[in-house]
């Protein structure tokens, strides 16, 4: 079967603790009204020796009567494309089309552990953690990150990622109508009993908004911290992405390259055939897919 792939345009299933992850992001996207994938992208750390494996395995849970999230399996996730974010690996992964019930699910990526954090006392006994949940209803599919938070910071001054949400900007939430909130949480070390239990940590003092991430380090070093991504419709939370972050402080980054924007993509209607590869006439609901491996919907008047 054919498999969709996510970009972030934004961890990795490495079950040894020799390879430290810098940060991640899990997606959920529906290609189709029975149709859906998981896709998840990891930064690695340039140092880490092991190389990304072929496949991993995210958990699945899934709501229960009373309100509970139960596990119900594992999801087999397999290597889709790799490159570099700042100088650091950058992996995506992704699964076979999904047959979701109508239900609230949550998927959950675990690895063993933590390297060297600044602002944590026991992150080499924490493990590394991003989730999403996700409502399966008609046309959801949670945001993604276009490219990737930036790593590199440079030491006493202000470093700013702005606009977040849009066109050609960090963050796209692909179904229209939905309203998304992007706020800075904990730094997770596990998940016990529902809950994701937080590190022994600092916490950063950045700016965070819908509009832009900010910050001004003082110190050289490593710091993490954790993002949310609320997505509502209707008033009601029909998803939330927990991402883990990691950000490199250094002298300085005027050397460092940005990624930039895939824009070689293929058009394919909402049963997923395909028509081409530009919008040039077309009229109606489409899904894009780039080459690098990123999912957008598109309504075309």
């Amino acid at each position: 079967m054919k498999k969709l792939l996510f970009a972030l345009a934004v961890v990795l299933g490495i079950n040894a603790s020799a390879s430290h992850l810098l940060g991640g992001m899990i997606g959920v996207f529906q290609t189709s009204q029975d149709s859906t994938t998981i896709g998840m992208a990891l930064v690695m750390d340039s140092q880490s020796p092991i190389p990304p494996p072929n496949s991993l395995y995210i958990e699945k849970w899934e709501m229960n009567s009373v309100g509970w999230y139960v596990q119900n399996g594992v999801i087999e996730l397999t290597l889709a494309t790799t490159s570099t974010h700042q100088g650091q690996p950058l992996i995506n992964y992704t699964s076979q089309y999904l047959d979701l019930d109508s239900n609230k699910y949550r998927f959950i990526y675990q690895n063993c552990c933590w390297g060297m954090i600044s602002n944590s006392t026991n992150s080499f006994n924490s493990n590394f953690i991003i989730s999403a949940d996700y409502w399966h209803i008609p046309y959801n599919s949670t945001p993604y990150a276009r490219v990737p938070f930036i790593i590199n910071q440079q030491v006493g001054i202000r470093n700013t990622m702005k606009s977040m949400w849009g066109w050609n900007t960090f963050l796209v939430s692909p179904d229209w109508g939905d309203v998304v909130e992007l706020i800075q949480t904990d730094l997770h070390s596990g998940y016990a009993n529902g809950t994701f239990v937080p590190q022994i940590h600092t916490q950063l003092p950045l700016h965070v908004d819908n509009d832009s991430i900010s910050w001004i380090p003082s110190t050289l070093g490593r710091y993490a911290t954790g993002f949310e991504i609320a997505d509502y419709r209707n008033g009601q939370k029909i998803g939330t992405q927990r991402i883990q972050w990691t950000f490199l402080v250094i002298n300085s980054t005027l050397s460092i390259e940005e990624s930039e924007l895939v824009i070689s993509y293929k058009v394919y209607d909402w049963y997923g055939r395909y028509v081409g590869n530009d919008l040039d006439g077309l009229k109606g609901l489409f899904v894009i897919r780039y080459s690098n491996g990123k999912v957008e919907k598109t309504f075309i008047n």
